[in-house]
């Protein structure tokens, strides 16, 4: 990613602030990011695509067409900027935890930036109820976001990232600090794009984090959260999604 691209990118996800290598810039840059990129599955479930993960065509998706992505997408071109900015950072794969069933496998990919002297996961890709900011690798309580996490080494050496619900913990996922080679997620992508039971062929989706709530659109169901009230409404045609999606998400596109 050139000086110019690398400019326009920040211009994209409205930031301005400091580009100092910290965690703090780590932690703005996240926030700028999932404020102004959705994550969204629409060439998965609307065109049955398999996303390109080469850095070029993701810089055209996210930033040229303003467009989202999920996590193998946007935590690869996130990556490409945190390293145009001079942060080393490297990806990782990341086993999500969903609660009581069988173990999800490894499909997750998330990064591991480097500032201060401490290490970093960081994650502009996910979805669900996780941190919404950086979370330092170490053990003990933090606040990502407004809200409680908790950080903690497995025997095994991996890191685990929880959050409290109700009295008690409930996992939220965790992960090995090995690099992972970009080719070794071509299978994971293809496998989420691809797979009947994959939960982004199941429906629509289309998240964007909000500072005092988020925007969800699952199907033809809109969910807004905004200063703890929630309001929501179905939509009864293409055309009103196609408007949902320019008006509230700036996606614009035409539905199959």
């Amino acid at each position: 990613m050139n000086r110019k691209q690398t400019e326009a990118y920040l211009e994209r996800i409205q930031y301005t602030g400091s580009l100092a290598h910290t965690g703090e810039t780590l932690d703005r840059l996240i926030k700028a990011h999932i404020g102004t990129v959705p994550f969204e599955n629409l060439d998965i479930y609307e065109w049955n695509l398999v996303p390109s993960l080469e850095e070029e065509d993701l810089y055209r998706k996210v930033v040229e067409q303003r467009r989202g992505g999920y996590c193998f997408e946007l935590n690869t071109i996130f990556g490409a900027l945190l390293k145009a900015l001079g942060f080393p950072v490297y990806p990782i794969v990341v086993r999500l935890l969903g609660g009581p069933g069988p173990l999800h496998p490894y499909a997750h990919k998330g990064l591991i930036a480097s500032a201060e002297g401490k290490r970093w996961y960081c994650d502009v890709g996910f979805g669900g109820p996780g941190p919404k900011g950086v979370v330092e690798l170490r053990p003990g309580l933090q606040e990502i976001g407004g809200l409680p996490f908790r950080g903690r080494f497995r025997e095994d050496g991996s890191f685990l990232i929880d959050r409290p619900e109700g009295e008690a913990w409930t996992d939220v996922m965790y992960f090995a600090e090995r690099p992972i080679e970009p080719c070794d997620f071509l299978p994971l992508n293809f496998y989420q794009a691809r797979l009947e039971e994959s939960y982004f062929r199941m429906d629509r989706m289309v998240n964007l984090t909000l500072p005092n709530g988020s925007k969800a659109l699952t199907g033809m169901h809109f969910t807004l959260r905004k200063d703890g009230k929630v309001t929501e409404r179905d939509l009864s045609s293409k055309e009103e999604a196609e408007q949902l999606l320019r008006e509230e998400y700036g996606i614009d596109v035409v539905l199959p």
